[in-house]
């Protein structure tokens, strides 16, 4: 059973990584203000192993049409975090300003949980959201919902985004990616692209509940690169030319969704930046209409 909300009402907030940002609505009026929103904290959308799993959910206040819906996914190198991490509280409300209903999800942390824990942690949670009680009560459309990931949860976003095949809009399937600082080639020879941070490839390893790659079956299958296919939904990928997540993991991403028809956006930044704080203003706006594009102003691929 779902915990009491607390609900609070306001303008859209702004902190952190996203300060000083006006959000884009949900029409391609770029000189119309942010909305208010409404923010629901910790929200049960399951349980496993025993854990209870939270999100919170921020609103637009404004419900004359059903919104698109994205889920958040923190990063912390898979094995800290939560929904609350970062910049995520305040890009969970700029995206419901912008009137995009945002849930910003917590999941199954390693070492105690290895992989696949945290992607059926989270494929659980668009499940849940798809579920009609949740439709109406967040007044969303099911058929339109995306995901965004920082970090470790852009691997998640990835790997649930080439999950499956065929419609976009419905069971496990999601209509965009957006991917903040993704590695994609969890196998020893793909951690061999560019030069890796220890500690990138030692997250890695305890995602997959691996002491070394002598011994790591779930190598291959957790790499979202080899998972592609052609009704894979649109990717926006960004990352930094040299932070520690080497930009060839992101170059072959968008090279294998390109070679099967899939559109990707490549946004390749200098410097050292990593997955949230990749979020400029002229990012932060990017992404925004990859997302007004791909879950409001256009049809989603059903092939």
């Amino acid at each position: 059973m779902k915990p009491a909300r607390a609900a609070s009402v306001g303008l859209l907030a702004v902190g952190l990584l996203l300060s000083g940002c006006s959000a884009t609505p949900t029409t391609p009026d770029r000189s119309a203000p942010p909305g208010p929103v409404v923010v629901e904290h910790d929200l049960q959308y399951g349980t496993s192993k025993g854990q209870d799993l939270m999100l919170n959910a921020c609103l637009p206040e404004e419900k004359t049409q059903r919104a698109p819906a994205v889920i958040l996914i923190h990063g912390g190198g898979f094995d800290s975090g939560s929904k609350d991490f970062g910049g995520m509280t305040a890009l969970c409300e700029e995206l419901a300003g912008s009137g995009v209903a945002a849930f910003a999800v917590d999941y199954r942390l390693a070492p105690k949980f290895a992989f696949p824990a945290q992607v059926n942690d989270v494929t659980d949670a668009l499940e849940w959201l798809r579920d009609p009680q949740q439709v109406r009560e967040f007044n969303i459309d099911p058929e339109r919902i995306g995901l965004l990931g920082s970090s470790a949860g852009a691997i998640i976003a990835s790997s649930i985004g080439t999950n499956g095949s065929g419609s976009l809009t419905g069971g496990d399937r999601v209509a965009a990616v957006v991917a903040l600082s993704p590695a994609v080639d969890l196998t020893e020879t793909g951690l061999r692209r560019g030069r890796p941070s220890r500690l990138a490839v030692g997250s890695i390893l305890q995602y997959l509940g691996c002491d070394d790659f002598t011994d790591c079956p779930n190598s291959r299958t957790a790499s979202p690169l080899y998972a592609v296919d052609k009704t894979d939904p649109p990717f926006y990928v960004a990352i930094s030319k040299n932070e520690f997540v080497p930009v060839q993991q992101a170059e072959a991403m968008a090279d294998a969704l390109t070679a099967v028809g899939v559109p990707v956006t490549l946004d390749v930044k200098p410097g050292e930046r990593h997955a949230l704080e990749l979020l400029d203003e002229a990012t932060r706006a990017n992404i925004r209409q990859f997302l007004i594009d791909n879950l409001v102003n256009s049809s989603t691929r059903t092939d």
